[in-house]
């Protein structure tokens, strides 16, 4: 009788080692997989971030865009009316985009078609739930001066912003 009582014991030893064991490495695999989604999502964020960047460096050479013949140009008259068109919103895969004229120095004032040439932002993408960091890069802004017959180029800034997850 003796015998059975301690072979029951050590069964029952056995049972709740096994459980312990399988209890512990069921924690341990929820931190893993948390540590693991967690760095996941930061390399969603950054890759878009990345992509960001990618299209902010393209954008002064798409056909919507360019100025003529030259490299690293945007015409600001096209980025202008391309802003009033909602068709355009889900062209490029950012929550923000938007043409800055950075000099000669202007007042802070969003483009519309009672301030236009004089102002400083043309926005064509801001959805209200943006975040991440601004990616921008430096372009010639050029437009047509009908008054002087001539091409007018100021100095710009592409801003665009990745989608956050």
């Amino acid at each position: 009788m003796k015998k059975q009582k301690k072979g029951q014991m050590k069964v029952q030893e056995m049972a709740f080692v096994l459980l312990a064991i399988i209890i512990f490495f069921a924690m341990v695999s929820l931190v893993y997989l948390s540590i693991r989604l967690s760095s996941l999502r930061e390399d969603v964020t950054a890759q878009r971030e990345q992509a960001a960047k990618e299209t902010v460096r393209k954008l002064s050479d798409i056909p919507e865009f360019s100025w003529a013949d030259c490299s690293n140009c945007i015409d600001a008259d096209k980025v202008f009316m391309l802003s009033g068109r909602a068709s355009y919103k889900n062209l490029w895969d950012v929550n923000y985009l938007a043409v800055e004229k950075v000099y000669p120095n202007a007042t802070k004032r969003e483009c519309n078609n009672a301030n236009y040439p004089d102002c400083a932002i043309i926005t064509l993408v801001n959805k209200t739930a943006y975040s991440g960091t601004t990616t921008s890069a430096y372009v010639a802004l050029c437009r047509f001066e009908p008054d002087g017959d001539y091409t007018k180029c100021e100095l710009g800034k592409i801003h665009a912003s990745a989608k956050a997850i």
